[in-house]
């Protein structure tokens, strides 16, 4: 009997605390807010041919505005050696041009052509205007050329906001969520869709709009599921992400219709789990406030799974819970050994726009089992 008792013990003892250490998240600095760069934040990450990893991202410099959405901030990118443990080699990408009130929202591409793709919206002066510039790279990185723009010069103030992102779908478009509205970007009231390109991003067609109630539809984030179809999920003032789908390979899109994931105005991150059929989404799951001035704070940055391509969501587990800070801004990357690294920025306290650290999480495979 004793010896029973130890064994138990062992099994009991030992299971959970190795799964733990698989399964424990570290969060990393990207790039720290100083009082030369205020703010930095909208990341994108992708895998070098070299086994680098490299990231790009806008940051916030020193003046009248820092820190606030129409402050200066360019394009600037950061290599990593180790997994994502430790970033290095800054240098900027993108600079404003004549009108810009600032160059941010950066997106890579890694195509399964060997090109490189980046993305960067030019913001005009007033935030009324936006031109989405669109660079290729056949030296995997080190230098870029102009490609034709995805649009120009909009009508309204066109944008990706917080959830950039440009993807390459199985049978080779590329697509790029946006939203838009005419009038000011912090006024205007927003619908969301893609633009798709079938020639290599030379030529691109705009999908249909999805339209919601209040601010509207904003901040689209896309997965390509197992079948084909596409998932959209949505950054709303309507008590916390909606979800719309398309059968077309993204032209069309269906109406919106709430996750069931409670939260405030803030963006997400969708994305299907390599080698599956279930989908992750990213958001803030806070409670839902009319009073608050985005209807909710941004923290706990909470996961959901859904196992039939996004009818139904389980909480899968909290990655970051400060409970006076703020994590927003998202974007996630699975590297080839299926860990997982998403970024975010991070604000604390919540709120302010001085010091906004560019932050990951380095999520491991296991955690998502």
């Amino acid at each position: 009997m004793r010896l029973l008792n130890i064994i138990l013990f062992f099994a009991v003892a030992t299971v959970p605390f190795g799964r733990a250490e698989k399964s424990v998240i570290k969060h990393v600095v990207i790039e720290p807010a100083t009082a030369q760069t205020p703010r930095s934040d909208t990341a994108s990450v992708i895998s070098l041919p070299n086994g680098l990893l490299m990231v790009a991202y806008h940051k916030y410099h020193r003046g009248k505005e820092a820190g606030n959405d129409h402050g200066l901030c360019t394009v600037w990118s950061k290599t990593s050696a180790d997994n994502g443990l430790t970033w290095h080699s800054p240098r900027r990408l993108v600079d404003v041009a004549k009108g810009d009130m600032n160059v941010q929202a950066p997106a890579l591409l890694q195509a399964k052509s060997g090109e490189l793709f980046l993305i960067a919206l030019r913001a005009h002066k007033g935030g009324n205007s936006s031109t989405m510039s669109l660079f290729v790279s056949r030296d995997a990185g080190i230098t870029f050329t102009d490609m034709p723009p995805v649009w120009e010069r909009s009508k309204g103030q066109f944008l990706q906001g917080g959830a950039s992102c440009l993807m390459e779908l199985a049978g080779g478009r590329l697509l790029l969520p946006f939203h838009g509205g005419i009038g000011n970007q912090w006024r205007q009231k927003n619908s969301a869709g893609c633009f798709f390109s079938d020639d290599k991003g030379e030529t691109w067609e705009r999908s249909s709009i999805i339209k919601l109630p209040k601010r509207g539809a904003m901040e689209a984030s896309v997965a390509e599921l197992t079948d084909g179809s596409l998932l959209m999920s949505l950054r709303t003032q309507l008590g916390g992400p909606y979800i719309a789908r398309s059968n077309d390979r993204g032209k069309t899109w269906s109406m919106a219709a709430f996750s069931g994931l409670e939260g405030g105005e803030s963006g997400t991150c969708l994305r299907r789990v390599p080698g599956s059929d279930r989908v992750v989404l990213f958001w803030n799951n806070s409670q839902f406030n009319p009073k608050h001035h985005h209807l909710g704070e941004r923290t706990p940055l909470t996961a959901a799974i859904s196992d039939d391509d996004g009818i139904s969501w389980r909480k899968l587990g909290n990655i970051g819970e400060h409970p006076k800070a703020e994590y927003t801004n998202l974007d996630c990357y699975f590297t080839k050994t299926g860990d997982a690294i998403l970024t975010y920025m991070y604000a604390e306290p919540a709120w302010n726009r001085k010091a906004i650290h560019l932050k990951a999480a380095l999520i491991p495979e296991d955690w998502f089992k």
